[in-house]
């Protein structure tokens, strides 16, 4: 299978699951297109918004934060507005929508200098019950229930919607289920899983369980990606191929996460068991792993 590269990060979501996004954000639009990743990163060095949705009348930034929002951060929000709009390819003025598990919902007005005051909306942990929506998706899956694409959208979100402060441990059970999920349909698994590598980026700090969830978030999501292109190509037997490829989407993540997550002291040796197991080089692994190529082969031996 095809590495996952980042620029395929919200490629081709349906409006429909924007639209469903965008409710927590209490917006209404016809237009909904997300901007890619590869736009997203003008200047990684001081520009890496989360999300960037262009609607009707606006360009918006959602941001998801696990702290209380502070001067800091105001600015360097007021600094990723003032970016997207000289970068914009349309007359829509930039807004910043915060997504925030810290504090409760509020307006933030700072004040950039004497003429300018920059003002932007926090969705916060008084909003949604993270927990309750983690708890009612696991059972629900336990129990085989049909999961619907507004749920699984919310589930996604949930490990920064709580008021507990424990969202490394939540955004772990919210991966470990969502790999899982075979239901749902590719824009929407997409969308679920993109947003979910971007909280496990962001805010998981075990560097063994990050890297474990980025690779297996970014496996499901290339296998997600092929399975789309092949269903754009002429002239291909449909059929044959979908029982192929969805029996990587449905089944392969399977065997891998079973029991692997738990057993951080045997981490690094699965991750590269599954990497090398996946396709990847030893070159490739000891990069991506940090590791002496020679110490990878011992392992793999």
């Amino acid at each position: 299978m095809a590495e996952f590269q980042e620029d395929m990060i919200f490629k081709d979501i349906a409006e429909e699951d924007v639209g469903i996004l965008l409710n927590i954000a209490y917006k209404k639009s016809n237009v909904k297109k997300i901007w890619t990743k590869e736009l997203r990163l003008i200047d990684p060095a001081t520009f890496k918004p989360d999300l960037i949705i262009e609607l009707d009348d606006e360009n918006l930034i959602i941001e998801f934060q696990s702290t209380k929002v502070n001067e800091k951060f105001s600015q360097r929000a007021h600094c990723y507005v003032a970016i997207t709009d000289y970068k914009k390819e349309n007359d829509k003025q930039v807004n910043l929508c915060v997504i925030s598990t810290a504090e409760k919902s509020k307006k933030v007005s700072y004040k950039v200098n004497d003429t300018n005051t920059f003002n932007y909306n926090i969705i916060g942990n008084d909003i949604f019950d993270g927990e309750k929506i983690i708890n009612e998706i696991e059972e629900k899956y336990k129990q085989e229930i049909n999961i619907t694409r507004e749920e699984c959208i919310y589930f996604s979100l949930a490990p920064i919607m709580t008021k507990n402060q424990n969202v490394e441990q939540n955004i772990k059970k919210t991966a470990e289920i969502l790999i899982k999920l075979n239901d749902m349909p590719s824009s929407t698994k997409r969308l679920c899983f993109g947003i979910e590598w971007l909280l496990v980026d962001k805010f998981v700090k075990n560097k063994e369980l990050k890297n474990m969830l980025l690779y297996l978030l970014g496996d499901q999501m290339s296998a997600i990606y092929e399975y789309g292109e092949l269903k754009k190509q002429d002239g291909l037997e449909i059929g044959k191929k979908e029982g192929k490829i969805e029996g990587k989407i449905e089944g392969k993540i399977e065997g891998k996460i079973e029991g692997k997550i738990e057993g951080m002291i045997e981490g690094k040796k699965e991750i590269i068991k599954n990497l090398y197991e996946s396709g990847m080089s030893i070159k490739e692994i000891a990069i991506k792993t940090k590791m002496d190529i020679n110490q990878v082969e011992k392992i793999l031996n």
